[in-house]
């Protein structure tokens, strides 16, 4: 919820004096148990497993400070063809609508993405394969559009394919993640906004890729977006 939103519910309850300290917008409920501990208390879990040194290395830097441990085992991954990097961008322009019931979407991207999967498909590739995106229009159009495709839904059937935002994905991992940003001409204020106060989600979405990471989206609106992390 928003700022706004958790002071009016404060307000509406009675809440403001004694307990504004407990508001969501301003303490986390890890925010207030980590000041019952002490310092020497505290165990940071800095070596990560998972990803592929060159996607982890953007949120090691981005978001944790330099100070994870990439202790990932490379013979445990499934890696796409050797010419492929693990982090690639494919660039494509697309236009931002916004449908009836909110939100953001690119259904030029969308169908990219699904081209994108189809590519993987014909390659051989025998991973499993996720596709990310912080609107839930854009990731429902995406999972449409794939599965209108018969010879492509059997074989997204074996790959443990998902298609949703990235409150799906906590906890959870693919060896491929395609991400689709949506952002390109058109976007929204409101939309843009959305993405600077989650940058937390971002770093989520990209490190659910164990072997590579695909973006699917318009290089130079993202890098012009004003959204930090997203241009970087």
């Amino acid at each position: 919820i928003t700022e706004q939103q958790d002071r009016q519910l404060l307000t509406k309850h009675d809440l403001v004096d004694a307990h504004a300290n407990w508001a969501y917008s301003v303490n986390s409920l890890f925010d207030l148990a980590s000041h019952l501990c002490k310092p020497e208390d505290i165990v940071d879990l800095r070596d990560h497993h998972r990803s592929h040194l060159d996607i982890i290395e953007f949120s090691n830097q981005q978001f944790y400070g330099g100070r994870l441990r990439i202790a990932t085992r490379y013979d445990k991954l499934r890696t796409l063809q050797r010419e492929e990097p693990a982090v690639r961008w494919s660039n494509i322009k697309g236009q931002v609508v916004r449908p009836s019931a909110g939100g953001a979407e690119n259904p030029t991207e969308a169908q990219a993405v699904v081209d994108e999967l189809k590519r993987l498909c014909e390659q051989g590739y025998a991973g499993s394969i996720g596709v990310v995106s912080p609107f839930s229009a854009q990731a429902n159009r995406i999972r449409e559009l794939a599965y209108q495709d018969d010879a492509l839904t059997a074989r997204l059937v074996h790959m443990d394919f998902l298609a949703y935002t990235v409150h799906k994905f906590q906890g959870d991992e693919r060896d491929v993640i395609i991400f689709s940003p949506v952002v390109s001409k058109g976007i929204r204020d409101g939309a843009l906004y959305f993405l600077r106060n989650n940058r937390y989600l971002f770093n989520v979405a990209v490190t659910r890729a164990r072997a590579a990471l695909i973006v699917v989206g318009d290089y130079s609106a993202c890098i012009d977006s004003g959204v930090e992390y997203l241009s970087k």
